[in-house]
């Protein structure tokens, strides 16, 4: 590769297009440097007029993107910079679309998501030097290309498939982690039981009512599962002190718990937009907190956060040294209102906690006792011990290791485990 850029000693002019700003910004860490000039675009069409402007070696286009996708975007690319060399970046799960960015697009290069860094270098200074060669015409490219989408198709097929199961794997171990370093935080600092289960229940019933995206809604419920990650790094005075009985000083040690626990997600692949919902999780919408940001430049998931912890702390007695019901909670929260809390969330949510006050849906699942256990029961809710430890997952499906684990667990710890599991799978009821 060292050849290649020899080769390639002039500047390589990307230009990156994608709809996410935080993939946009994850292109230019990785194209730092004297060798790369990058220019980003947020959308084909934004995309299609800096092509009007100025010249570029390599076109890196993201696949799934709104009102013009990627193999629509490199299509029309063609009638201004044809002799551009053109990447897609894709998922298994785009078959149909990478295949049409083939005959439509006439990519050179196609690159699954999530890539590798160097690898990704490398393939770009490989096409800036056949850019600069142009040992082959476009035509001889785009047959060789052509003649290889039905291998293409077969292997995409074969992948996505592999692909899609290894992905919920990895999704359901990444989730079950999650919940166990949610668990120790909170064993660690302490609060009441179910504290961080209202918490990621309201903030995640506000994002539906905003109608935010199902993957924004699932980044923030993240960060609330993790939202006092932050207060490991804090003196043990700190954390066992409720935050009302506080000092000025203190309190402002204190408030910086977002921060650190986004410093330490931050390295975390995929937990990069948690981390920055909770680096703002206590910033006041009048610029007074810690990082003095200000109204709507507070990110959003941190705005409703920063609505759902405080009304968990004013109702068990954290904030204000006696707790509040839910009705002065709320008038609490409308108090503040454009002070420390988005004063349209505000509204929003105290209309939430009246509707939840109102709301009591029949039960969907039914407690059991240990020895009531069988294969093949679905455990409705989080198993989670007297001390806070995360046991079992909400979702499990139990069978014989699962009950064998659970019973020797209680063996040594002798208590009372409340464990949930849905009604259709218990059984029929005893008269």
């Amino acid at each position: 590769m060292s050849e290649l850029k020899q080769q390639a000693a002039t500047v390589t002019r990307i230009l990156a297009v994608d709809d996410e700003a935080q993939v946009l910004s994850a292109l230019q860490r990785v194209f730092r440097g004297a060798d790369f000039e990058l220019v980003t675009a947020s959308s084909g069409a934004e995309a299609l007029t800096k092509l009007a402007e100025q010249p570029f070696d390599i076109l890196l286009s993201d696949m799934r993107m709104p009102e013009m996708d990627g193999a629509t975007f490199l299509a029309e690319s063609m009638k201004i910079q044809p002799d551009a060399r053109r990447i897609l970046l894709t998922g298994y799960s785009d078959q149909e679309s990478t295949i049409r960015a083939i005959n439509e697009g006439q990519v050179h290069q196609y690159l699954a998501k999530p890539w590798d860094n160097q690898n990704l270098r490398d393939i770009i200074v490989s096409e800036a030097v056949l850019k600069q060669e142009q040992g082959s015409s476009p035509n001889e490219e785009y047959q060789q290309l052509k003649s290889q989408v039905a291998d293409v198709e077969a292997e995409l097929a074969q992948m996505s498939s592999y692909a899609g199961l290894a992905k919920e794997e990895l999704l359901k171990q990444a989730n079950t982690t999650i919940k166990v370093i949610s668990g120790l935080a909170n064993q660690l600092c302490p609060t009441p039981q179910g504290f961080t289960a209202k918490v990621i229940s309201h903030s995640m019933a506000m994002g539906k009512l905003l109608k935010l995206e199902k993957r924004v809604i699932n980044e923030l419920r993240t960060a609330a599962l993790l939202f006092q990650l932050g207060k490991l790094m804090l003196d043990e005075e700190l954390r066992s002190s409720k935050p009302y009985s506080l000092s000025a000083d203190q309190r402002k040690t204190y408030d910086r718990y977002g921060m650190l626990g986004a410093d330490i997600l931050m390295p975390i692949s995929g937990l990069d937009f948690p981390a920055h919902l909770l680096r703002h999780l206590n910033e006041n919408v009048d610029g007074s907190g810690p990082l003095k940001l200000k109204g709507k430049t507070i990110p959003l998931g941190s705005r409703i956060l920063r609505l759902t912890v405080d009304f968990q702390q004013l109702s068990t007695g954290l904030l204000v040294k006696d707790a509040l019901s839910a009705d002065d909670a709320c008038e609490y929260l409308l108090k503040y209102a454009g002070k420390r809390y988005d004063a349209a969330l505000t509204k929003l949510y105290v209309a939430l906690i009246k509707k939840l006050a109102s709301f009591h849906p029949d039960a969907q699942d039914k407690l059991v006792l240990p020895n009531e256990l069988q294969d093949g029961m679905i455990v409705s809710r989080d198993v989670v011990s007297n001390e806070g430890i995360f046991l079992l997952a909400k979702g499990s499906e139990l069978n014989q290791a699962l009950i064998g684990k659970l019973t020797a667990y209680l063996a040594a710890n002798p208590q009372e485990l409340n464990l949930f599991v849905r009604k259709e799978d218990t059984g029929p009821e005893e008269e």
